[in-house]
């Protein structure tokens, strides 16, 4: 209510020049079997935090949004740019004709820029949000995304780079905040491309002094891209303590102060050939949790052959290995087929039908932890097919 009604006072107290409406959105939808009958499963390494994607998501998953532009006033005069951002989530089983399931608020928060001249890029915003979200592809890993509820300024422009804050609030049920500062400094050039350089402080503020609940944190995030080979290449370092032990993320008051952990992770596209793109992943991350050291490793890509301009054939395949402190390590390979068809043949193009095969195999560490948790396969390998779409707009 608080963001409708700064919106209502916009509208009612200035002098709107245009108003537009925009219909974005995400979905992915399929169905799938396994080998050994039943229901398609997906294969998930315990202890990673991302899976290859390609012939291995389970559900039915869909974004909905709509971002309404108002321009105040005149272009050549004070004139403000005010837009509201809405969108909800949904994600069912897909198990059957009517399924129920509440959708969850993602975003629901009015920017606004142009506010001190209508030649500065910068904006600022409250509500609940998206925000600095950067993500792996190809198995759906957010390693630097501090989404949520909170307020601040972006791409406030210093002459070598652009300032960003972001004064984000995560509550629990008995009303305690944890806290997040979120401070980025972007498009800073480097070589033949640009930095993202970030720090984020975590803070508490509780009600009461549990114990166990009150750790603060910080951690340092570092972005590189550039342009290569017709896509671009991201190279990631990052490192945390404490409450943002799990750097790019926000503030856990329930970690513990020691708790540590640095992550480096490298991503490649690659468009340059009309008939072959493809993307490339390297992650690597050592945490120590609980006094406990954790390493995960993960390697992996997806060719694709353009057969035609709407017609391809891609294979993705991954290697996530899991080691924790004096265990064996656990280990996944991942290998899936699939024809395509496409509007295009750009890596990124959207809407695609993906028809396909998935075996993977796993060694008996994993088989423990649990990656055919319902024991849908007699040995320690298993093969799923069917088919899905995903698209974006």
């Amino acid at each position: 209510m608080r963001i409708l009604s700064i919106l209502l006072f916009f509208i009612t107290f200035s002098s709107v020049t245009y108003a537009e409406t925009t219909f974005k959105g995400y979905l992915r939808t399929g169905i799938g079997l396994s080998s050994d009958g039943g229901d398609q499963v997906c294969f998930k390494l315990p202890g990673a935090s991302g899976k290859y994607r390609l012939g291995n998501e389970c559900e039915n998953y869909a974004e909905l949004g709509l971002d309404h532009d108002l321009q105040l006033g005149e272009d050549d005069a004070f004139s403000p740019k005010l837009k509201y951002h809405g969108m909800l989530a949904f994600v069912a089983d897909g198990d059957e004709d009517a399924e129920q399931y509440a959708p969850a608020f993602r975003n629901n928060y009015v920017s606004v820029s142009k506010l001190i001249s209508t030649k500065t890029s910068m904006a600022m915003w409250v509500g609940k949000r998206f925000y600095g979200r950067n993500d792996i592809h190809i198995n759906d890993y957010f390693y630097w995304d501090t989404t949520g509820p909170g307020m601040g300024i972006e791409n406030y422009d210093l002459g070598f780079s652009k300032f960003s804050y972001g004064f984000l609030e995560n509550n629990d049920a008995e009303g305690d905040s944890s806290l997040t500062h979120d401070i980025r400094f972007s498009d800073i050039e480097l070589g033949d491309g640009t930095l993202t350089l970030g720090l984020a402080l975590g803070q508490v503020s509780n009600r009461d002094e549990t114990v166990g609940e009150n750790t603060e944190g910080w951690s340092v995030n570092l972005l590189h891209k550039k342009n290569i080979f017709g896509g671009d290449n991201t190279l990631s370092v990052q490192y945390g303590s404490g409450g943002l032990s799990d750097p790019g993320k926000r503030n856990n008051p329930k970690a513990n102060s020691d708790d540590t952990s640095m992550r480096i992770t490298n991503q490649i596209v690659f468009n340059a050939l009309s008939d072959w793109s493809s993307m490339w992943v390297f992650i690597y991350e050592d945490s120590e949790v609980n006094n406990a050291s954790t390493t995960w490793l993960s390697l992996g890509t997806r060719p694709q052959y353009h057969v035609t301009d709407r017609t391809s054939v891609a294979i993705e395949y991954g290697f996530d290995q899991v080691k924790p402190e004096s265990e064996t390590a656990r280990e996944l390979h991942k290998l899936t087929l699939a024809a395509q068809y496409a509007v295009s043949r750009d890596f990124w193009s959207r809407l695609v039908f993906q028809f396909f095969v998935t075996m993977a195999s796993w060694n008996s560490a994993a088989d423990f932890a649990g990656v055919d948790v319902d024991n849908v396969f007699s040995g320690q390998s298993g093969l799923t097919f069917g088919g899905q779409v995903e698209t974006w707009w």
